[in-house]
């Protein structure tokens, strides 16, 4: 069973650590603030009621003292002026009289008597004995008469005003509560924003190293893992280029040998070879240089007019393509980047499909998306993420026509991250697949 219960309060307890700092400091305030009304509610009603009994003894006491003193034709002018809001006085007697339930009707009846003296005799009575709901005291006079107190209303002990009073009280402690834990988590909340941009910009400013001792030591730690990643991208960018750029001239030579070679199908297989290792070289390249050469340099470009150059290139070296979109259409961009987003998807399409088609659609949201879409096998459902990772290909052959080098797509996607774009493949309805490229016009 409490196996069962702690299930359910890891259920109802909030996962986000605002809602539980909130929950923890308003509910310690609000303790804090019942305990403390309760205290000043036993200060003041405890001593309030024997304040208010010990009057009304003597109030009474008074009353049935001028009672005692005006000639008997004379008293029922009297009960006039002595009336209050609660009470009244009648000038007869009956009613069936009963004991005090609590300790404190025993009290005041014993106070009452002791102030009125031995001539008088006080009891607690109902005026109507089957229902019990109407209350007074039966009072006898010096020379025997009897005088009856009806109670009118009860006293009120607690003041209408107080309900509301402690309500709003709850209200600004509500208030305040939310202010103090936003405060605090407003830190927090911008460390994680810098931690997931992190992984698209390694070089955005530093988070500012103030505030509480412990966010300052986290935010100074975050910076100091920002420069240790970033530095280390670069020397390994650094590496890469600099291992590609170095492979580029033995390929080359290597080339250039192989046209000396007398067997013409030996050469033609030497001169693919060395065609794969030198693509495979300048893709590295590519990747490695891919958000260096982003950086800043963006310009507002035309988008239908560079896509259509793309398109018109294919169309001059054979190959069918289909191009759709609205004209005058401009984006915030690296033109050079999206001409190598466009060319890796396009010529993705047309390695292993037919049929591919270029659009390009403005939504009322002021995105902008352009999709790539082909006819071919399509790709698995279960490697349609592992696609972008660098060198992996879902045909395991290495074959020139079909297997590619495994870049392609990585490529595309870095750059598009550093584009500040999303792109993401999809399987058609009826085979083939579409890559959907976003950004924000």
């Amino acid at each position: 069973m409490s196996a069962q219960l702690r299930r359910m309060a890891a259920r109802l307890w909030p996962d986000s650590l605002f809602r539980r700092l909130a929950i923890i400091l308003f509910a310690g305030l609000l303790a804090a603030h019942l305990l403390s009304f309760g205290l000043v509610a036993l200060n003041v009603f405890g001593p309030s009621n024997e304040l208010s009994d010990d009057y009304f003894m003597r109030a009474v006491a008074t009353e049935v003292a001028i009672l005692d003193r005006v000639k008997p034709e004379e008293r029922p002018a009297w009960l006039e002026r002595l009336a209050r809001p609660t009470y009244r006085y009648v000038l007869k007697g009956g009613g069936e009289v009963y004991a005090p339930l609590r300790r404190r009707g025993e009290l005041f009846l014993a106070g009452l008597r002791a102030e009125l003296g031995a001539d008088h005799d006080v009891n607690y009575v109902y005026f109507d004995p089957p229902t019990r709901s109407k209350r007074g005291m039966l009072i006898h006079l010096k020379d025997g008469s009897p005088l009856t107190m009806e109670y009118l209303a009860q006293r009120r002990v607690m003041s209408l005003w107080l309900p509301a009073a402690l309500a709003v009280q709850l209200c600004f402690l509500a208030f305040f509560t939310w202010i103090a834990v936003k405060l605090a988590t407003r830190p927090l909340a911008r460390l994680e924003r810098a931690a997931n941009s992190l992984g698209s910009d390694l070089r955005r400013e530093p988070l500012p190293e103030d505030g509480p001792k412990e966010v300052a030591r986290a935010a100074t730690a975050f910076n100091a893992m920002q420069r240790r990643i970033a530095e280390q991208a670069v020397e390994r960018i650094q590496i890469l280029a600099g291992i590609s750029r170095r492979l580029q001239t033995p390929i080359t030579r290597m080339r250039l040998r192989a046209d000396f070679l007398g067997d013409s199908d030996a050469r033609e297989k030497l001169q693919g070879d060395l065609q794969e290792m030198q693509t495979l070289v300048k893709q590295g390249l590519a990747l490695a240089r891919g958000r260096d050469e982003i950086a800043k340099q963006r310009c507002q470009t035309d988008l239908h007019a560079l896509i259509d150059s793309i398109v018109c290139d294919y169309s001059d070296a054979g190959e069918s393509l289909r191009f759709s979109g609205e004209r005058g259409v401009t984006i915030l961009t690296h033109p050079q980047a999206l001409r190598r987003i466009m060319i890796n998807l396009i010529d993705n399409g047309l390695k292993f499909g037919e049929d591919v088609a270029v659009a390009v659609d403005v939504q009322r949201s002021n995105r902008i998306t352009i999709t790539v879409s082909d006819r071919g096998p399509g790709i698995p459902e279960e490697h349609l993420k592992s696609v972008f990772l660098p060198f992996y290909r879902v045909e395991a052959s290495r074959n020139r026509e079909t297997g590619g080098t495994g870049l392609g797509l990585a490529i595309a996607q870095q750059l598009v991250s550093a584009l500040r774009g999303t792109l993401t493949l999809a399987n058609r309805d009826g085979g083939g697949l579409e890559a959907r490229l976003e950004f924000s016009s």
